[in-house]
C-alpha cells in the first residue's frame, strides 16, 4: 500500500525553495535490493523523480568525508548516537540524498527523502546525517518507522537549547525549516526557568510553518496567552548561530 501524501492544511504562497539534504554513510551498500514503494514508504514511484542520489567515496577527498566526523560534528555526532561512533569512523562511502522543490502545499519531498533513507538502511547504510538539522540518526531508528506514518514534527525540525555549560541563559531556535521553505525561528538571552516554555511556544510556531503558514517581520503571532513580535534575524559575530537559513528573530510583543 502507498503511503498518503502528507498535506500542508494551512499553505499559502510565498514561501522559499524547499530544500532536503541526507547524508547516509556505509562501509558498502547492497545492489540487490530494489526500491519499493510499499516497502519504505514512497507515496508513488513518481516521486523518486524529486530525488537526487549521489555516491561519494572517502578516496575522492578524505579531508572532506572526514569532516563529517571530526570537529563540531563529531561532537553533534556523539550526542545524537549516544557516544558510540564506530559506525560512522568505519564508514567509507557516504550516499547524499538531495531533493529542491518549489514551494508547494504538500510535503511529497519529505516523504520521498525519508523513503529512500530506509531503502539504503537496507541495503547497508549505518549513520544518517539530516543537514537541516544537524541531527545524526542511527540506521536501526530510521528502519524502525513504520513505512506508512504520519508526519512528526521532532523528527524533522530540531529545536535546539544553545548556551554555554554554566550560562544561566541560552538562544532557543529550530533548524530543519529549510526543508519546508520556511525560516528558522530564534529566541535569544532565554533564562532557564523559561528554556521549556519557550520551546513550546517555538514547536507551536514551527507547526504553523511546516504546515504552510507564511509569517515575515512584523506580523504579531498569538500563541495560547503569549503575543510574540517577529523580526528578521541579521546575524553578526555577536549572534552567529550558523542556521543556513533565513531566520526569525521572536520577541515579547
Amino acid at each position: 500500500m502507498s503511503s498518503p501524501i502528507w498535506q500542508r492544511a494551512a499553505f499559502q504562497s510565498g514561501g522559499f525553495t524547499n530544500q532536503f539534504s541526507l547524508f547516509c554513510f556505509s562501509t558498502a551498500l547492497k545492489s540487490d535490493v530494489p526500491m519499493s514503494a510499499s516497502r519504505f514508504g514512497l507515496p508513488s514511484p513518481e516521486a523518486m523523480k524529486l530525488v537526487e542520489v549521489r555516491e561519494l567515496t572517502r578516496e575522492m577527498d578524505s579531508a572532506w568525508f572526514d569532516g563529517f566526523r571530526s570537529g563540531s560534528l563529531r561532537n553533534i555526532a556523539s550526542h545524537w548516537l549516544g557516544g558510540d561512533l564506530s559506525s560512522l569512523d568505519l564508514a567509507t562511502q557516504l550516499t547524499a540524498v538531495l531533493i529542491s522543490r518549489e514551494d508547494t502545499a504538500d510535503l511529497l519531498h519529505v516523504q520521498a527523502g525519508w523513503a529512500v533513507a530506509k531503502w539504503l538502511v537496507e541495503r547497508g547504510a549505518t549513520v544518517l546525517l539530516d543537514a537541516q538539522t544537524n541531527r545524526f540518526w542511527k540506521a536501526a531508528d530510521v528502519a524502525d518507522w513504520p513505512a506508512v506514518r504520519p508526519f512528526a514534527l521532532s523528527v524533522d525540525v530540531n529545536v535546539v537549547v544553545e548556551g554555554e555549560p554554566q550560562s544561566q541563559t541560552a538562544n532557543i531556535h529550530t533548524r530543519g525549516m529549510q526543508k519546508f521553505g520556511r525560516p528558522d525561528l530564534v529566541v535569544f538571552d532565554v533564562p532557564g526557568a523559561r528554556w521549556d516554555a519557550v520551546g513550546a511556544l517555538v514547536r507551536s510556531i514551527a507547526s504553523q510553518l511546516v504546515d504552510g503558514v507564511v509569517l515575515k517581520a512584523g506580523d504579531l503571532v498569538d500563541v495560547n496567552a503569549e503575543r510574540v513580535r517577529l523580526t528578521n534575524y541579521t546575524p553578526n559575530a555577536a549572534n552567529e548561530l550558523h542556521l543556513n537559513n533565513a531566520g526569525l528573530v521572536l520577541s515579547a510583543a
